[in-house]
């Protein structure tokens, strides 16, 4: 049996997911907290493994309740010399073109590889050996890197994280996009942001220190799949016996989901987890967890190393699905619903739009309701003031207000009838999976699953009339000492992950 090299519990860095930068072409990533940036030359990881506390902060016996089950998940591991120990690796981020050069040293006792799809491959790593691979940085986009032998077991068992490639430049003429070669409907949609009515505020390019805002705005949302007794019964084979990936993938998917909800149980997956996270570690963490303001397009992107498909679905604002395991698109989708199957990689672009229940003048959602007569409105394009309610102006029906438009009213009771007093920061929106059992760990409820979200701290735009100073960003006296990525750490705030907890 093979012995478990290292009980350390996995934590997160002290501000949010480590992300290790190669190269100079990324000064932007250095200014923002989220990242936790290490400037490096080298990648230096080992293949290794460890046991990670899951979900809950509850120590398991003689510490915690006799009946608690510990909630513990044993991985394989790519551990970056630089930082803690973590599943999935740290994010590595270079530019397009950059040299990379990674040396990797198999601490487990099978053979284990460095693979990105397209990209590069480092073959066996035998255990106990060091192997140096280089490369040139692909075109921009997402990808990930993982370990594709004995496929998908080793991607599954742990061994994966997100390798982000930045473009060198943005097209002559153009606004950024996160591509290198932009189709052109993708690159009229981010020349749009910051310059049209229908997307007002910054391009994704833009900052702003006024708000406190960072440029190139994005986050991670890599999935897995965690199966605690599957998991341990692979780590405890015998040296240089491996799990049969057909057996493995049957026991995974279809084993029936039973308790005990433990190592000692069935053999399904009982967490689902973004950047290692899930419930509310995910939902409530602000470096996985996109909080911004309107006017603040970003992008969100979705990669999946588990077995489960997931159909993802956000609130808020519909969002481009601009490129698939990628293939930039020819025309992006426009999606609040999208499925993730195994292996894929996958981009949201969002365009951080007034959401639709913020309300407008006459009340939530559009200006149109049905006065005797007088009907819905005066065209099929023009929503009619409502006489009932003081300061009612007509509005165009098309874009619809409640996403588009960038007016908010006053707070309280307009001419003693309608009640449009919200609180409008901050507003939090999940985004869920369509595929139940991921809403659930340990056999628990909705939010202990495979969630997050998007939230809105204030607009970006510069507002006149009721609803705020013209040239002065929109912000709101409740809302939280946050923005996103630039949550400072040790803040109730603050997204801090995984506790450690004692070694069991």
């Amino acid at each position: 049996m093979k012995d478990i090299k290292r009980r350390d519990f996995l934590k997160y860095t002290g501000t949010g997911i480590g992300a290790l930068v190669i190269g100079n072409g990324l000064p932007w990533i250095f200014k923002d907290e989220a990242y936790a940036a290490v400037k490096v030359q080298t990648l230096n990881f080992h293949i290794t493994d460890a046991m990670k506390q899951m979900v809950t902060f509850t120590p398991p016996p003689p510490v915690g309740p006799a009946n608690n089950i510990p909630a513990l998940c044993y991985f394989w591991i790519f551990k970056e010399d630089r930082f803690p120990a973590e599943c999935p690796g740290p994010n590595v981020f270079c530019t397009e073109g950059d040299l990379i050069k990674v040396v990797i040293t198999n601490d487990l006792d099978e053979d284990h590889s460095f693979f990105i799809k397209g990209v590069v491959n480092s073959g066996p790593i035998a255990p106990g050996a060091t192997k140096t691979i280089r490369f040139k940085a692909p075109r921009g986009g997402t990808y990930m890197y993982l370990d594709n032998l004995n496929a998908p077991v080793n991607r599954v068992m742990g061994l994966h994280g997100a390798f982000i490639v930045m473009p060198r430049a943005a097209r002559p003429g153009h606004n950024f996009t996160p591509y290198s070669r932009p189709t052109a409907n993708v690159q009229k949609m981010y020349d749009d942001f910051g310059s049209t009515t229908h997307y007002p505020g910054l391009r994704w390019e833009d900052g702003n220190p006024a708000t406190n805002t960072p440029p190139f705005r994005q986050n991670i949302w890599l999935c897995n799949d965690c199966s605690p007794k599957l998991n341990l019964e692979v780590g405890n084979l015998p040296a240089g016996v491996l799990a049969d990936p057909v057996d493995f993938t049957k026991k995974f998917t279809e084993d029936p989901l039973v308790a005990p909800f433990d190592a000692s149980g069935n053999y399904r997956p009982q967490y689902f987890t973004i950047q290692g996270q899930s419930g509310h570690f995910s939902h409530n963490n602000p470096f996985i967890c996109p909080t911004n303001r309107v006017g603040e397009p970003t992008l969100i992107r979705v990669m999946q190393a588990g077995l489960q498909l997931h159909s993802m679905h956000i609130h808020a604002n519909h969002v481009w699905v601009t490129s698939i395991n990628g293939v930039v698109r020819e025309n992006p989708l426009w999606v609040d619903t999208m499925t993730l199957h195994p292996g894929d990689a996958w981009d949201y672009t969002v365009p951080y739009m007034r959401p639709p229940d913020i309300p407008n003048i006459s009340g939530i959602g559009p200006n149109h309701i049905n006065i005797p007569g007088l009907g819905f409105a005066d065209t099929p394009m023009q929503c009619i003031p409502n006489p009932l309610i003081a300061g009612s102006v007509a509005h165009p029906c098309w874009p619809p207000t409640e996403e588009h438009n960038i007016f908010l009213p006053a707070l309280g009771i307009n001419a003693g009838v309608t009640p449009i007093a919200v609180q409008l920061s901050p507003m939090c929106y999940p985004m869920h999976d369509h595929s139940e059992p991921t809403q659930t760990a340990q056999g628990g409820n909705y939010n202990n699953g495979l969630i997050s979200g998007i939230n809105f701290t204030g607009d970006q735009n510069a507002l006149g009339g009721g609803g705020g100073t013209p040239g002065v960003p929109i912000t709101f006296p409740n809302a939280p000492a946050i923005h996103g990525p630039l949550a400072k750490p040790g803040t109730a705030e603050a997204g801090t992950g995984v506790a450690a907890g004692p070694e069991v």
